[in-house]
């Protein structure tokens, strides 16, 4: 019996000697590098409260215009492409406006410090009759209509537009006592065609925004150090490089409106300035070297102007 006892004490402190060795090796070793290849580059992007078009409608619906938003935009931050904002303003005064303009949406941007501008509308939330069985009999079916579209922040030109729709399979409410978002609410089925529309506008926008560059602007020149609104929140690392781009605005691009025969400014021309490296990085901004900048000498570089990134490694 004793052979036994000391058996299994010894087995036991083997095991424990063996446990603390692996947690020491796991607590001291270094964290594996992330290579560039593997990083994506956070976009900033700003969603505005949904204008809802028939507000008798969502009566049922807790909240459902600044939370159908917030929703979109808590998911997106999930995916680890963007750094999400939310304004609780509509982008329009006019909810009848066919689009609002490039100077309101440029305004939305810089005011939210993001590149890129979502706005949408819920055109249509009620129930569709459909008569069965020569009218003898008929079907009740609630739906979800929204309308959203994202704008570039620097232009206010639109990118895109999207039109979706999803039924609920019955004509039932959802109750304002169940919050926007939580487990009782996409418990109804409504909720669950809400939150499949939901899902749906978010991967049309990954997917339209995945081609286009990550964005920094530069909010400080000083003692040769350039100052841009993108750090390690944005996933920038030292070393990183980017395409510094400046505008000529004594020399805007005008065309001519075709039905009134008016100017009209669809711009301002950029230059490029040439390759430059991130120098340092803190959590919400980061330091370009004015030294790195070889074309300097052509158009100075100053506040409110870019760094573009593709996410090209560093040479």
């Amino acid at each position: 019996m004793r052979g036994k006892s000391f058996s299994r004490r010894l087995f036991w402190s083997i095991f424990l000697i063996c446990s603390l060795s692996l947690n020491a090796c796991s607590l001291f070793s270094k964290p594996k590098a992330v290579q560039y290849h593997d990083r994506v580059l956070k976009k900033k992007i700003v969603m505005t409260a949904m204008a809802v078009k028939l507000a008798s409608q969502v009566q049922d619906v807790d909240d459902i215009a600044q939370g159908m938003p917030r929703e979109i935009l808590s998911r997106l931050d999930d995916s680890g492409s963007f750094l999400v904002r939310q304004s609780h303003n509509l982008l329009s005064l006019d909810l009848q406006q066919e689009a609002p303009s490039t100077r309101l949406v440029q305004q939305v941007a810089a005011e939210h410090d993001a590149q890129f501008v979502i706005a949408g509308e819920i055109r249509n939330a009620g129930v569709r009759v459909e008569p069965r069985f020569l009218g003898l009999w008929e079907s009740r079916q609630r739906h979800i209509e929204i309308e959203f579209a994202i704008y570039d922040g620097v232009t206010g030109v639109r990118i895109s537009r999207h039109h979706l729709y999803r039924p609920a399979g019955d004509d039932s409410k959802i109750g304002r006592d169940k919050p926007f978002g939580s487990v009782t609410f996409y418990a109804t089925k409504f909720g669950q065609a809400i939150d499949s529309v939901m899902q749906e506008s978010v991967a049309w926008i990954r997917q339209d925004l995945a081609s286009y560059p990550m964005l920094a602007k530069i909010v400080q020149v000083k003692d040769q150090q350039i100052y841009l609104d993108a750090g390690a929140s944005s996933n920038l690392t030292v070393g990183d490089v980017g395409l510094a781009v400046a505008a000529y605005e004594q020399l805007p691009a005008w065309g001519m409106k075709a039905q009134l025969s008016q100017p009209l400014a669809y711009g301002t021309a950029q230059a490029s300035m040439g390759w430059v490296k991130v120098a340092q990085v803190q959590m919400p901004f980061s330091m370009l070297d004015a030294k790195e900048i070889a074309s300097s000498e052509l158009v100075q570089l100053k506040v409110g102007d870019y760094v573009r990134f593709d996410g090209k490694p560093v040479k």
